[in-house]
């Protein structure tokens, strides 16, 4: 009968001797994982002193000594592994402080300055933007830009009174001149002149001409014609046209029935 004590004996003592392996491997992992810092009683011998080539001792942990002043560890395995502080920025494997010129000041990223407002950046500077007498600055999209007072419009680097013609008012819509004539005048070489609204018409501003036919007639250069209806037939929504009525169908100037 085998001796089942002796036996057992043995597993106990595999067990042990693997978990013991265990143990000693979960350093090494930790080390091929963060790629940063390494208890020096695992890189060097027994009292805890000695580093691998490359690093060194510091309060009891294995640091890299290729990293520059100013910078820390990422953990990362890929690039260098290091990066800048906050207000310091990569000049080769060098971290040097970032200059902050006058009427500048540090962004939140750190690792570079940005121009305060009414100022833009000219060069390694920030320069003020001066305003035209009777203009502002405006900052859009991060750029300062400088434009007119109402009643002014721009000329180069001016901004220079707008002459409304009589008759016309200031608009602050697309216009070259900066004005647009008052409903019942439209623009002329000598300023607003009156429109002359033709009989069976009115004054719209949204038309060329200035004014529009009533429904019924149309436009014919400066009057308004009369529509012909014909029979089985009615003005269209416009009211500028007509159309025949179902089942008829046009047939040049008149309408007639659409015969299965």
């Amino acid at each position: 009968m085998p001796d089942r004590s002796g036996l057992r004996l043995r597993f106990n003592q595999s067990i042990i001797v693997f978990t013991r392996c265990i143990l000693c491997l979960i350093p090494t992992l930790f080390v091929l994982l963060s790629g940063t810092q390494l208890p020096a009683q695992v890189a060097g011998n027994a009292e805890g002193s000695v580093c691998d080539q490359g690093s060194e001792n510091k309060n009891g942990f294995c640091q890299r000594t290729d990293l520059p002043e100013n910078a820390y560890l990422t953990g990362s395995s890929f690039g260098s592994g290091w990066e800048c502080n906050h207000g310091f920025q990569n000049v080769g494997e060098l971290c040097e402080e970032i200059r902050v010129p006058e009427n500048a000041y540090l962004a939140s990223t750190g690792d570079q300055w940005e121009c305060n407002r009414l100022f833009q950046r000219v060069g390694a500077e920030c320069e003020e933007v001066i305003a035209p007498q009777n203009g502002y600055v405006e900052t859009r999209f991060g750029v300062q830009e400088t434009h007119c007072n109402w009643g002014f419009r721009k000329e180069g680097q001016t901004c220079v009174a707008i002459d409304v013609p009589s008759n016309g008012r200031l608009t602050d819509k697309n216009s070259a001149n900066g004005w647009v004539c008052i409903r019942g005048y439209r623009a002329a070489d000598s300023g607003c002149e009156p429109v002359f609204v033709p009989q069976h018409a009115y004054l719209a501003p949204e038309t060329y001409s200035g004014w529009k036919c009533e429904r019924g007639f149309r436009a014919n250069r400066d009057s308004c014609v009369a529509i012909l209806v014909p029979s089985n037939a009615h003005l269209n929504r416009r009211g500028d046209g007509w159309e025949c009525n179902r089942p008829f169908t046009r047939q040049n100037d008149k309408c007639a029935e659409n015969v299965p």
